[in-house]
Parts: C-alpha cells; structure tokens; sequence
C-alpha cells in the first residue's frame, strides 16, 4: 500500500514518546479510533504502531485509481493477526473518488465495480462500519445542479452496490458539505446507517447540536476533527469551546467508534489531549483518577 509522505524510518519519531496514548486506550464508553495515516509511512506499520493505544484504526483507502492502494489478501492476513494481537478493531473508508451521482451510465457502474472490490478485500476483518461518500459532485468535480437527478442516479448506484453483493446494512454514509437529512433517504430506503462527521458540520456552518440529537444515535461511527481558517481535518484544539461543550456533553453516552480524523502525528497529539477532557468525564476513570 502507497506510503503517505516519506521514507519508513520517519515512522521512529521521538515525539511519539511524549504522549500518553496509552492511557487512552478503552477510557472511552465508544471505542477511540484514529486513521491509518499518522505515520508517514504504509499502512500496516501505522497499525502496528497505533494499535497499542487505540481500539480502532480507520482504514483510510481514499484513492481508488492506484492498484496498490487496495491491500493485498496477505496485507489482509496480517492486519487481521495485528487486530487479534492487540485487541482492535477496523473501520474502513471506502475510496472517496467515486462519484455514485455522475450522469455517465459507464462510469457509475465502473465507480459500483470499485467500491466492491474494496469492500470484498476488506470483509474478512470483520470492520464496525464501511464508510461511503455520496458525493454531490460528478467525475468532472463539478457540482450536480439538479438534486433530484442526483438523488435518482445516486439510488441507481445503491442498488447496483447491493447487487454485486454490498451488504449494504454495514454501510455507513457520511455528510459531506450538506447536513444529514440530505442523504437520510438513501439510508431508509436501504437500511444503511449515518457517519456523523463532527469537523464537516463545523466546516460548512451546520448547526451541531440538532445534527448530534438528529443522528448520534444512528451513527455507529462518529468522525471529529477541527476546522482552522477553512480547512478541516485539523487539531481538536481547532474547535471553539461552545462547539466544545455540546460535542462532550453528547458523546457522554455514544458507544460506537470515534475516529480522530487527522492524518499527522502532531494533529493527533493535540487532539488526544483534548480528548483527555472527555476521558475525565467517563466513571471509570473518575474512579482510578
């Protein structure tokens, strides 16, 4: 699988040493999870590395076009024995380059093709959740101005997905630029359930509170990330404490999988040590604190 950024030997930073990933590690009523793309290096050392402090890694296979994004069935056996070794768990990101709206027949299909073979290499790890955009964008990157065309086209693909064996019950769609209730027909309609991404709501000005009360529930993967001058996946130090305040309170009771979106060591340094307010919160830690 592709490295992200540089050499494998750039995995051996000094910072990791100073944070207490550790502590973390089943401190939460939901399970902590973080991506696969910490390290500057291939997935399984990230995993490796992670699976020591966290309950879950986000399997994050965003790019569909390059054949050694999808893991090899050996790759599979071996995450599978680290997820055994060390008490975790998956979730996978299904490739974010599929455009299920586009108004080319061919092209759905071919994007339908993908996100199976991606979804039938990683079943055997048994994943919490298979996360899915419903892009409102088409293969050109341009913005489908007719919903309802989109809406049509994008429960052609579902249907299409089920078909080629997609089971589509495991499948999580995800808010992109718009709010939940966009695409909360295609979960009705296919029994799929919601990916509430946190840093999504905070980026495009929704409103966090309803979207949590709305949708938590449904959510068995919740995606948390800050938003700094426009730009996303950043530090949780990012988000205002007001914003702050509503996420903790909510999340009291959550008991799926919480991925800190962020995809640097250093953004994830500062993330967990907001997520020590949270871990503060949970009884079982009051107790041994």
């Amino acid at each position: 699988m592709k490295a992200q950024n540089g050499p494998a030997d750039r995995l051996l930073s000094p910072k990791i040493e100073e944070i207490s990933f550790q502590a973390l590690k089943r401190s939460f009523p939901f399970r902590l999870a973080t991506t696969s793309y910490i390290f500057p290096a291939e997935i399984l050392p990230n995993i490796r590395r992670l699976g020591r402090y966290f309950d879950e890694v986000e399997l994050v296979l965003f790019e569909s076009g390059q054949e050694d994004n999808l893991p090899t069935p050996g790759e599979i056996r071996e995450m599978a024995c680290l997820a055994s070794d060390l008490d975790l768990t998956y979730n996978v990101h299904l490739p974010a380059d599929l455009f299920f709206g586009d108004p080319d027949l061919a092209l759905r299909r071919k994007f339908c093709e993908t996100a199976f073979s991606f979804y039938e290499r990683t079943l055997p790890l048994a994943p919490t959740s298979f996360i899915l955009h419903l892009d409102s964008r088409k293969a050109d990157e341009t913005v489908e101005q007719d919903r309802w065309a989109w809406r049509n086209r994008v429960g052609e693909s579902l249907q299409t997905m089920q078909m080629k064996g997609i089971e589509l019950r495991r499948v999580a769609v995800e808010n992109l630029e718009y709010p939940m209730q966009r695409i909360s027909p295609f979960a009705e309609a296919f029994d799929m359930s919601f990916c509430l991404d946190i840093g999504h709501l905070l980026r495009y000005g929704h409103d966090v509170a309803e979207q949590m009360a709305s949708f938590l529930k449904m959510s068995p993967v919740v995606h948390l990330h800050g938003v700094d001058n426009g730009k996303d996946h950043t530090g949780l130090d990012h988000i205002p404490p007001a914003e702050w305040g509503v996420i903790c309170k909510a999340l009291e009771r959550y008991d799926g999988s919480l991925s800190l979106e962020v995809f640097s060591l250093d953004e994830l340094t500062v993330s967990l040590n907001r997520m020590q307010e949270i871990a503060r919160r949970h009884p079982a830690n009051a107790q041994s604190g």
